[in-house]
């Protein structure tokens, strides 16, 4: 477990780090500071910050991942009763909750995966580490990431792989794929990482991302359905925010970033929001070097007129 290093006089260990914390803070310090949304609560990182600085101020913490929403339970546990805790996404916060009533003055979704989540090698989520080729966010979901290549047909798998995480060479690596498992299943992290390296004949150099990456994205994007309803659920911000409520989300991938900076466009021209950051924000160098898996974010911010 590391200490939290981000917000003065916390005393919290945690393995989620909170990407652009203090961004977040300085957007949500202009509202009403009651009742905050943390959509994806994980390690509890942003939450534990928001409550630290807005004392009269309330969180709901929601996650779909129960080992995360018990990790948030007990990182947050000395706040009390003004922290609630859900099972569920942010997809599904307007009927489970009415935020008008609640009079919500901030809305948080950083969807990214956590330290937490990826540091366990039974989840799957990182090429890095030997484990079960899961990926479930959702550990009752029925899809683990092991059925994709054991079961799906070429040209689905090159789908995946182009659409989810622009991979260049997707109809080659769903070829390699389909041969691979008439001799041997698709069962670890390793084996995917391993035959994704001999495609592209690669070796580590400096600044070089690792191929990997944007296929495991690209899985993890499927079985988790991340990017269905973002559009749909931004379009619902005016209808269940007061005005004057901010919303802050973070994306981690271009695919994502779009829908997000088309939704929040769409909105500005309606003349429901305004946008309080027209382009995105990004971590600073200094959060880089000191998380560098924020390097990716984009933090992109609407207040409801």
């Amino acid at each position: 477990m590391k200490k939290c290093t981000r917000c003065r006089g916390c005393s919290m260990n945690f393995l989620h780090y909170p990407v652009m914390n203090k961004e977040v803070l300085e957007i949500f310090q202009a509202t009403g500071k009651k009742t905050f949304v943390d959509c994806t609560v994980g390690g509890g990182g942003h939450s534990h910050h928001i409550l630290s600085v807005f004392p009269e101020a309330s969180v709901i913490a929601i996650d779909q991942d129960s080992e995360s929403l018990a990790l948030a339970r007990k990182n947050l546990q000395s706040f009390g009763k003004r922290v609630s805790f859900h099972l569920g996404t942010f997809i599904s916060l307007f009927e489970d909750f009415d935020c008008r009533r609640l009079a919500v003055s901030g809305i948080l979704v950083d969807p990214g995966i956590s330290t937490v989540q990826l540091k366990n090698d039974q989840r799957g989520f990182s090429h890095t580490l030997d484990g079960p080729l899961d990926m479930r966010k959702n550990l009752n979901s029925s899809l683990t990431a092991a059925e994709i290549p054991n079961s799906f047909s070429e040209d689905k798998l090159a789908d995946i792989f182009s659409s989810y995480g622009e991979v260049s060479n997707a109809k080659r690596l769903s070829k390699a794929i389909i041969e691979k498992r008439l001799f041997t299943p698709w069962r670890s992290t390793v084996q995917l990482r391993r035959l994704v390296e001999d495609l592209n004949h690669w070796r580590p150099r400096p600044g070089l991302g690792h191929p990997a990456a944007k296929v495991f994205q690209a899985l993890r994007i499927f079985v988790n359905n991340e990017l269905d309803g973002i559009g749909s659920w931004l379009a619902k911000i005016p209808l269940h925010l007061r005005s004057g409520s901010r919303v802050v989300f973070i994306t981690y991938h271009s695919l994502e970033d779009r829908l997000v900076k088309r939704a929040f466009q769409q909105l500005q021209r309606l003349q429901k929001v305004e946008l309080l950051r027209p382009f995105p924000a990004f971590p600073s160098r200094a959060e880089v070097e000191e998380n560098l898996a924020s390097r990716s974010a984009k933090l992109r911010a609407l207040e409801v007129a």
